[in-house]
């Protein structure tokens, strides 16, 4: 994926380049995270005002988002198309609205069609939420 676009994606709110409402996060593949060797992904997003909840706090909806598309990017980077079928998301701690916010995404498991993943949000090496999925190859899907 390193620097190229990929197909389907370019309207997308979390990583859309057409999009102007796009936070625009560029997943990039990573190694040693979830202990898996190199099926991970890792991006950077600093929000703001216009992404908040509560005062000054990021709205639970934006950070579940992005952590949905980060284990759908992990599954890309690794040539697998696959929607989302289940996601639970735990948040730990309120993220300030204009923190940086690192997210990391891995498989942890994958059987025929269907697979499992997790995915963390850091606020300066601070865990502030965590979500799992489970992903369902699709036929169709760009």
């Amino acid at each position: 994926m390193n620097g190229e676009f990929l197909d389907g994606h370019d309207n997308c709110i979390i990583c859309g380049r057409n999009n102007p409402f796009s936070l625009g996060l560029k997943f990039q593949p990573v190694s040693g995270i979830g202990g898996n060797g190199g099926n991970a992904v890792e991006a950077a997003f600093t929000g703001g005002p216009h992404l908040q909840g509560y005062e000054g706090i990021l709205h639970g909806g934006v950070i579940s988002a992005v952590l949905d598309s980060a284990m759908a990017h992990c599954l890309l980077v690794q040539d697998i198309k696959a929607v989302t079928g289940d996601l639970r998301v735990r948040f730990l701690h309120a993220i300030p609205c204009t923190s940086k916010v690192i997210i990391r995404a891995w498989l942890t498991c994958a059987v025929s069609t269907l697979y499992e993943l997790k995915a963390e949000a850091r606020v300066d090496g601070k865990l502030v939420a965590r979500a799992k999925a489970k992903f369902m190859q699709k036929e169709g899907v760009k």
